[in-house]
This record gives C-alpha cells, sequence and structure tokens, in this order.
C-alpha cells in the first residue's frame, strides 16, 4: 500500500469498487464489509460484524479478468485494510462487537489487565479490563498513540510483576514478532505458580510473538472465543489461552 494512501483516500477508492462491481454481490460484500471496518474506526467505534475472507471466488475472478482487468488490483487493495488502519488508527488487532460481547461474557467480573494494549480498544469496551503499555510504538508504521481510554503507561513486563497478585486473567494482544518480552512474561507467571488465566491473541508461529514463545508456550484454541474470531486475510490469529 502507498505510504501516502489515508483513509479517506482508501475509502475512495472502495466506493468506487463497489460502484464498478455493483452487479456482482460476491464481491460487493466483501468491499463493503472493508469500507464498513474503516468507517467505524474513523469513528471510534468497532465493526457491527466480523470481516469475511477477502480473497475473491477464483471462478469468479477468473470469469471477470477479460471485462474487468483491475479485479485483482480490487481484491489487492482489499487486503491493505490491516496496512490501512494501523497506519491511520493505531490498530493492529481487527476485532467486532459480537467478538467483544462473547469476550465479556467469558471473562464475567473477573479482575484482567490487558498487556500491550495500544490505544486501547479493547479496555475501552469491557469495564472490567485494565490497559497498559508503555507505548514504545509511538512512530512504528506512522503510527501515534491516540487513546480510546486511560492507558497506564508500563512496560508489560512490569505490569505482570505490579497486578499478578490481584488480577485473575492476563490479556497479551498481538505482541510484536521476535520480541522476547512474553517469553519472560510466561516464565515469570511459571515461576510464581499464578492461578489465573493468561490469554494470549495472535498468530501462532507466525506475524506475532516470538519464536521463543511459541516454543515455550502449552497453548489451546479457546472455541467459544474464536468463532466470531476468523481469519479474513493472510494472518491467521487466534485466541489462546496458554500455561
Amino acid at each position: 500500500m502507498d505510504e501516502q494512501l489515508t483513509s479517506a483516500n482508501y475509502l475512495a477508492s472502495l466506493t468506487a469498487a463497489l460502484t464498478e462491481y455493483q452487479d456482482f454481490p460476491q464481491i460487493t460484500a466483501k468491499i463493503q464489509a472493508v469500507k464498513e471496518t474503516v468507517l467505524a474506526y474513523q469513528h471510534r467505534q468497532l465493526p457491527a460484524q466480523p470481516l469475511p475472507p477477502l480473497e475473491f471466488p477464483v471462478d469468479l475472478t477468473f470469469d471477470l479478468l477479460e471485462s474487468h482487468p483491475d479485479i485483482l488490483t480490487v481484491e489487492s487493495r482489499l487486503n491493505d485494510l490491516r496496512e490501512c488502519v494501523i497506519e491511520n488508527f493505531g490498530v493492529w488487532h481487527l476485532f467486532s462487537q459480537p467478538w467483544v460481547e462473547d469476550l465479556a461474557t467469558y471473562l464475567g467480573d473477573r479482575p484482567t489487565v490487558q498487556l500491550m494494549a495500544g490505544n486501547g480498544l479493547l479496555a475501552s469496551q469491557i469495564q472490567t479490563v485494565h490497559a497498559t503499555d508503555n507505548l514504545d510504538w509511538q512512530g512504528q508504521d506512522i503510527t501515534q498513540p491516540q487513546p480510546w481510554t486511560t492507558i497506564e503507561q508500563l512496560d508489560a513486563l512490569a505490569a505482570v510483576k505490579k497486578y499478578y497478585q490481584t488480577t485473575a486473567v492476563f490479556i497479551l494482544e498481538w505482541s510484536p514478532d521476535g520480541v522476547e518480552l512474553d517469553a519472560e512474561i510466561l516464565q515469570f507467571l511459571r515461576d510464581q505458580q499464578w492461578s489465573g488465566e493468561f490469554l494470549v491473541i495472535g498468530e501462532a508461529n507466525g506475524a506475532t510473538n516470538s519464536a521463543r514463545f511459541w516454543h515455550m508456550a502449552d497453548y489451546q484454541v479457546i472455541p467459544v472465543l474464536n468463532r466470531q474470531h476468523q481469519q479474513f486475510d493472510f494472518i491467521n490469529d487466534q485466541v489462546f489461552i496458554v500455561h
């Protein structure tokens, strides 16, 4: 994606694609879903529905190549979504209102601390979640912190050491690829024989977290937290419980 592409320009390109492909609902449904996601973030809201897979049907793409030679460009533009929201809104993990509702039900009234909370989108939606982040990602991918809620400025390991005796759940959401602080957190919790739940949202052995962490971790997918959290692009991030 062009570094200069703003969310406004991205939305304009989606609107144009909706007009061009108005006779092909299999395509326009995906374009509209991406458009609604960007519009939601523009208004500091979460998307009302999870994103569908953004890849176009192969047979339809092949059939339309002659009459619509830009179809592969349009498909590629949809897959720029994650980069668009990273650069414009400081959002790496894309989730929806239905998924947050599932998570809120799962957490109940248990005190929860979110580590590496970024702009605090998740904590802004669930009252029992306390957001922490050292905000050292400022300037990464040209982003600037614009918190949706109060963020306690703490390094993730420092936050764990501060709160492990008083919190029931830690959430680590999209920890940066290759940064081994996640492994240090897991080792600390094991050393303390901590009895709470450590929830990790990311792509196992992929785009998030360190290789050391995935090697150390005993992790399982939580079905109830993944039914509204499905892969939509090339990154298969999931919700895990880690021991």
